[in-house]
């Protein structure tokens, strides 16, 4: 399975345009800007017979994610997570001129994400990089198989990203901006909607499988841009229960 390690920094509003200077000099890239539309889905019923829909798809479709389905499957059984459903409404964002609704085309592409509780910080992961396993699975199908799996709503927002690529590593500046319960238009106009905070999140990210060696090397890549980057960005040691998508609530038998 695969896993996510990446390093966090806060970029205050005022800062923003020097950070996406800087990040453009040094992965020597144009950015690409994006918006995203994220619901965040939990489970209404945390029974594991609501998730026998789930196995019937990736058994009777066999396909490309059928492996990853069937590890999400196995994955719920022993504990209910918090799961991201990611639609990109950057093209609608930008061709909006803010007097209609514009519409998701429902061939668009979804995604929904998976994290897991980051791992505790050791003599082998320093204490500044996050590292946990995570799954992203492409599906079009997203909306009637979390149905059909008991997932609802529990809060949506958009997404807004500016990201840069240098070495298998991702830079990404981000944003959210959090959505009203009950909001209808898919891709609502931005210029009614309030940041929910007044900076900016910056993370390097990098992808490696399960393999230790690989991991180590994951860990030095990231400690050689925390310190080629140190001067112009605090990256943070945030506790990893910031990072928990685990949904606590009691499981029903």
């Amino acid at each position: 399975m695969p896993h996510e390690i990446f390093l966090t920094a806060v970029v205050p509003d005022a800062d923003v345009t020097t950070a996406r200077s800087v990040l453009g000099g040094v992965t020597e890239m144009r950015e690409r800007h994006q918006f995203n539309r994220v619901r965040y889905m939990q489970r209404q019923d945390a029974g594991p017979k609501t998730l026998d829909k789930l196995k019937e798809y990736y058994q009777k479709e066999r396909g490309p994610n059928t492996v990853r389905w069937q590890e999400l499957h196995q994955i719920l059984l022993k504990q209910s997570y918090i799961l991201q459903e990611r639609i990109s409404i950057t093209q609608e964002v930008m061709a909006s001129t803010g007097d209609a609704a514009a519409i998701v085309p429902p061939t668009q592409s979804r995604l929904l994400r998976w994290n897991d509780f980051p791992d505790p910080s050791s003599s082998r992961l320093p204490t500044f990089i996050t590292q946990r396993k995570m799954l992203e699975i492409g599906d079009r199908r997203l909306p009637k198989i979390l149905s059909d799996t008991k997932f609802i709503v529990k809060a949506e927002s958009v997404e807004e990203s500016y990201q840069w690529w240098l070495n298998n590593a991702e830079y990404s500046l981000t944003r959210t901006f959090p959505l009203a319960p009950g909001t209808q238009q898919e891709v609502p106009n931005m210029a009614g909607l309030e940041p929910l905070a007044p900076f900016w999140v910056l993370y390097v990210r990098i992808q490696v499988d399960s393999n230790p060696e690989r991991m180590q090397q994951g860990h030095a890549q990231l400690s050689r841009v925390r310190d080629r980057l140190l001067r112009v960005f605090d990256f943070k040691v945030f506790d990893r229960r910031a990072h928990d998508t685990r949904n606590m609530e009691p499981r029903q038998l």
